[in-house]
Order: structure tokens, then C-alpha cells, then sequence
């Protein structure tokens, strides 16, 4: 029986509900680590209005995470903290620092920081966002390449979903998609999933065999930046990257 909690996680989730993050969290953490999540007011990452409203609640966001006395706070959605850019980014971890308690990050810097640790330089990124929001993809590419990371090839999963349509997908149809995207481009160092509303930590082992190479996915990401600064531990069975915990 659990006597204490040993970390209390706050995420800033960008859409107004959360699930699969949850779902793969739950999937990997310890069991006496717990989540708690609090929402900005994206319901489509691709509409710039919602983004812009969304950012105006940042510091909202954060006073309600130390309501729950968590010990790290990340902000995730690279929609909206990448939406003004490398600057823009910075912006928003300087806000959050000055208003926060505990030490805080973003889901993009933990992509950064995850990527560096399983020695990726140039990555195949295997994305959800829409054709139609060519700008986020940009936007992505531009941190990671300020990160001295190359995103060499850009795949499309699924038919141009919206936010709220993307957690429909399995992690067979997300498995077979990234098998398929990684035979495409054979030279690239690692693999990065794209979107916290796909189910990836439990697949990630057995997509790593399959494609002979490390995957992270944006669940995985958010777990190692969430868990390293806290000395938390995840051991074997969710991909190179969260066993090097």
C-alpha cells in the first residue's frame, strides 16, 4: 500500500480535454507518480484564433497546477508554444518561470532534449498536423534545426484529421503508418511521432525493432522531460528512450 507520493506531475494540456496523453502516462509511470492536467481552450491546433486566445491563459494555467502542489510543471502543445516561433517559445518559458513555483519546461524542449539523448541529428518526423498547416510543421522544424537537430523527411499519418479526430487512431493504424513512413527514408537517425493524442508508449519497443532504429514519440517525450529533471525511473519495456531513465 502506497504511503506518499513520490512526484506530482502538472501538464498545461492545449485542447479542453485530455485522454491519451493520460492513457500512455498511466502506461509507463511508476506507481507512485501521479499526473495532474490542466486545460487551455484548443479544440483545432490548426485554427490560429484558438492558439492566440489559448496563450492569453498561460498564467492562469500554472496557478491552478500549484492548487495541487505539483513538483514540475510542463506546458505541452507545440501548436501553441511554437506559434510565435524560436522567440516566442523563450517568451513562454520566461512567463511560466515568474510565475511559478516549481521548475517548468515545454512538450518541444522535451522533444529537443529526448532526441539528444538517444544521438539523433536528423530525424524522419511522422506527422498528424493537417497539409493545410504547413505553418506548425515549419514552425516545429525551425526549433528543432535552433536545437542542432535536421529534420530530414516529413510523412503524413492519417487523412488530414483535426485535433479531437486523431485520438480514433489505434496503435495498430499508428504501428503500420510509422512502419510504412520509416521504409521510405532508410537514412535518417531516429524517428519522431508527432502528436500527444496518438497512442505510442506502448508500442514504441516493438516499432523500434521493426524499424531498427529509436522512436520517440510525443508521449514518450513528454514523459523523459517530465521524469528526468525528478530522477524518476522507467526501466525496460517502452523504448530506448524512457530506459534511459
Amino acid at each position: 500500500m502506497l504511503d506518499h507520493w513520490r512526484a506530482r506531475i502538472g501538464w498545461i494540456h492545449p485542447r479542453v480535454n485530455s485522454d491519451v496523453e493520460v492513457y500512455d502516462f498511466y502506461t509507463a509511470a511508476p506507481k507512485d507518480v501521479v499526473l495532474v492536467v490542466t486545460h487551455l481552450e484548443v479544440v483545432d491546433s490548426s485554427r490560429k484564433e484558438e492558439v492566440e486566445a489559448s496563450l492569453q491563459l498561460l498564467e492562469r494555467a500554472v496557478e491552478r497546477l500549484h492548487y495541487s502542489k505539483v513538483d514540475f510543471i510542463m506546458k505541452n502543445g507545440a501548436p501553441v508554444h511554437l506559434h510565435h516561433g524560436n522567440e516566442g517559445h523563450q517568451k513562454i518559458l520566461e512567463r511560466m518561470r515568474a510565475v511559478s513555483d516549481v521548475p517548468v519546461t515545454t512538450s518541444s524542449q522535451a522533444v529537443s532534449d529526448s532526441l539528444h539523448a538517444v544521438g539523433a541529428k536528423a530525424i524522419l518526423v511522422v506527422s498528424s498536423w493537417p497539409r493545410s498547416s504547413a505553418h506548425l510543421s515549419s514552425n516545429l522544424r525551425n526549433h528543432l534545426a535552433s536545437e542542432g537537430i535536421e529534420v530530414a523527411a516529413v510523412e503524413g499519418i492519417g487523412k488530414d484529421m483535426k485535433s479531437f479526430e486523431k485520438i480514433q487512431m489505434t496503435p495498430k493504424d499508428i504501428y503500420d503508418n510509422a512502419v510504412e513512413a520509416a521504409k521510405k527514408h532508410p537514412n535518417v537517425d531516429a524517428l519522431y511521432i508527432q502528436s500527444g493524442t496518438m497512442a505510442t508508449v506502448g508500442i514504441l519497443d516493438e516499432l523500434e525493432q521493426a524499424v531498427g532504429k529509436p522512436v520517440v514519440s510525443s508521449n514518450s517525450a513528454n514523459l523523459f522531460g517530465s521524469f528526468k529533471p525528478l530522477g524518476i525511473q522507467v526501466g525496460p519495456g517502452y523504448g530506448q528512450l524512457l530506459a534511459s531513465l
